[in-house]
């Protein structure tokens, strides 16, 4: 006969309905999405419960009926009795139970698990997401200190519960007691996370989105845990006489209810190894034992922890007793300072004198990719461009990065650019006459940051609107920086903010990679006016200030290639002219060296010539002769009796070489 517990179980049903109802209150009225979550465990905790108390009303029905089957048979006639065939009803009941009824209990809660993990997933967190968008401080949670006092109140009952029936179910081996024990175990852990994000609301709201999300992610793992158990039990061998496995208990809320379980397998398989009782060990029972104490003293040290605070040497905090009214904020200078625990006392780190910055328009990107590639203005790169660019569905970031230039007068064209400026500035540390400080002037408002910003984005769009493209993207820059400089340094000192403008750039600015038409709101705007919506330009700002200055730079080209002809052929015609002088002057130099070559050749023979004219003459006829006869051809005849004569032919018409060429005689040199 199995061992029940009725009563166990039907305290299991009646915590966790009580706890169900409570829970329920909880979240709705608080509207966290934690606690939705933690009620929906709280409700499979109750189908649990209710599962395993019929359960276990079936069994004890079935016990009772093999004592007193016993008993008959044991009397005279229960022989006599059962020989027409046994009748176990309650035995029946019981099968039927475990065979039919508890896989459809099985399938629901698969079913509910699903469902749960779409309405947690696609419906609430994706509404809280959307919600976040919109808001700045957003509003998660309400009514902290009822949701707190709940939680807290639950998670002492359902522990000391747990606590209770899952030993009780160890000691008397109880398996059917044992899965409602622990998911109550369980649901106590999940009531202590929801105090403690109930109470971390107070100062980060989000914390509650994030463990829901945690916690919906745990629920899918029980799904996909239960849907593995269900196809397991299909082909899991039948073993006559060996009881299996209950479906709707789940070994995953087991082990998180209690991590001892760990240990009593880790042992089994140290023991297995090592070949000896590596479980009976004091190192091994000691952490067996001691591990959670262990683990919950590191947790208590690390919380005792925030009370030390540490501030830097350009650091300033204010600290803010959350116990205590907001009046009491105490400042706090470098060095190191004691308080209250996270979460019941905070301190907010300022960094006056320091360099802050943000971006005007567009954000820069400063990825070594983005940064390291040519920055096209048909390709503009920038942190959030297309959600600045589009939107989203709240209107936020509608208007960010198109800036309008030119205010319609005479002389100033109207147009849109886009700019990436950043401003740097220092929060004054102290005040004087003269100026606020941080705790006068910055603090004074509720988000100072929001203030400077919106006075920058004002103070450009001013600037810009009284100015035309061109010059601001050519040779205005330098301008643009001193006086929007100026501009936002009196707007920040008009409403005493207490902050120094140190720089504000204006390098990147470009005009729109899009369309006028094609620019978010312009066709909205534009609906009113057909006319002007039909004249609007269809290609990109870009591209027609592409074109503009591309015509610019082809008529410069154009102007320069002209001037450099018109330099070319002037200088070829000078060097003409000048070679013509020179050849003429060179030849007249030359001319002159022969006139004078001749006239010293003259002076110098004109003594001899005065001496002896007659023998001078005839040298000189002589000398002629000489050169005139050197390379000529003579013919002596000599005939007796007579005088010689000589024949001169001077004229040469065969080359000299041809008739030196020695010809052999016939017949060969012998």
């Amino acid at each position: 006969m199995e061992k029940t517990n009725k009563t166990g179980g039907l305290w299991n049903v009646v915590i966790s309905f009580g706890a169900v109802v409570i829970t329920s209150f909880v979240a709705l009225k608080t509207t966290s999405t934690t606690a939705l979550t933690v009620s929906i465990f709280m409700g499979f905790c109750l189908l649990v419960s209710l599962v395993g108390l019929l359960h276990m009303v079936l069994t004890d029905r079935e016990g009772m009926e093999a004592l007193e089957m016993d008993a008959i048979k044991a009397s005279r006639d229960g022989e006599a009795l059962f020989e027409q065939g046994e009748v176990l009803p309650a035995k029946r009941s019981r099968e039927q139970f475990e065979r039919l009824l508890v896989p459809v209990i099985a399938i629901v809660m698969l079913v509910m698990q699903g469902v749960g993990v779409y309405y947690l997933g696609w419906v609430k967190i994706s509404t809280v997401l959307e919600g976040l968008k919109s808001q700045t401080v957003p509003l998660l949670v309400e009514s902290q200190y009822l949701g707190l006092a709940g939680a807290a109140l639950l998670a002492v009952i359902l522990f000391m519960r747990g606590q209770f029936a899952t030993n009780l179910a160890r000691l008397q081996r109880d398996r059917l007691l044992q899965p409602s024990s622990d998911f109550i175990l369980f649901t106590a852990y999940l009531f202590i996370v929801l105090a403690a994000v109930l109470a971390v609301s107070f100062k980060e709201q989000r914390a509650d989105l994030w463990v829901g999300i945690a916690l919906a992610c745990l629920l899918a793992a029980l799904a996909v845990e239960n849907l593995l158990s269900m196809i397991f039990e299909i082909y899991r061998p039948r073993v006559s006489g060996r009881k299996g496995r209950l479906l709707y208990q789940s070994r995953l809320i087991g082990l998180i209810a209690k991590p001892e379980n760990l240990f009593t397998t880790a042992g089994k398989v140290l023991d297995y190894q090592f070949g000896f009782k590596v479980s009976e060990t004091w190192g091994y029972q000691f952490l067996r034992e001691r591990l959670g104490v262990l683990v919950g003293i590191q947790i208590i040290i690390f919380w005792l922890s925030t009370c030390v605070v540490t501030l830097g040497p350009s650091e300033r905090g204010r600290l803010q007793n959350l116990l205590t009214s907001s009046s009491s904020a105490e400042w706090l200078d470098s060095g190191i300072h004691f308080k209250l625990p996270w979460p019941f006392a905070e301190v907010e780190r300022f960094r006056p004198n320091q360099v802050h910055s943000f971006y005007v328009g567009l954000e820069a990107d400063d990825n070594p990719d983005v940064l390291n590639r040519a920055r096209l203005w048909l390709k503009p790169s920038g942190k959030n461009y297309d959600s600045e660019l589009n939107g989203n569905q709240n209107g936020l970031g509608k208007g960010k990065i198109y800036f309008p230039t030119g205010s319609g007068k005479t002389g100033v064209d109207e147009n849109v650019i886009v700019p990436s400026i950043p401003v740097h500035y220092r929060i004054h540390g102290t005040s004087n006459e003269s100026r606020k400080g941080l705790e006068d002037g910055w603090l004074s408002y509720s988000d100072p940051e929001a203030v400077i910003k919106e006075l920058a984005h004002r103070a450009v769009s001013r600037y810009f609107i009284s100015k035309d493209m061109k010059t601001l993207m050519r040779t205005g820059r330098n301008q643009a920086m001193e006086d929007v400089k100026r501009e936002l340094q009196v707007l920040t000192d008009d409403r005493d903010l207490g902050v120094e403008i140190l720089f504000v750039g204006m390098a990147d600015l470009r005009p729109p990679a899009e369309s006028p038409i094609q620019m978010q709101g312009m066709k909205e705007d534009m609906s009113g006016d057909p006319d002007k919506k039909g004249t609007m330009q269809t290609d990109p700002v870009a591209v027609v200030f592409e074109r503009a200055i591309m015509a610019n730079i082809t008529q410069e080209t154009e102007k320069a290639l002209a001037r450099n002809v018109a330099r070319r052929e002037q200088s070829m015609q000078s060097n003409q002219v000048q070679t013509i002088l020179d050849t003429a002057i060179s030849n007249a130099k030359v001319k002159l060296e022969v006139a004078q070559s001749r006239l010293e050749l003259s002076r110098q023979q004109n003594e001899p010539f005065l001496r002896a004219p007659r023998l001078f003459s005839l040298w000189l006829y002589t000398r002629a002769v000489k050169r005139s006869l050197m390379d000529t051809r003579k013919y002596i005849v000599a005939v007796k009796n007579a005088d010689i004569s000589a024949d001169i032919d001077l004229k040469e018409t065969i080359r000299r070489g041809m008739l030196d060429v020695k010809v052999p005689p016939a017949g060969g040199n012998k």
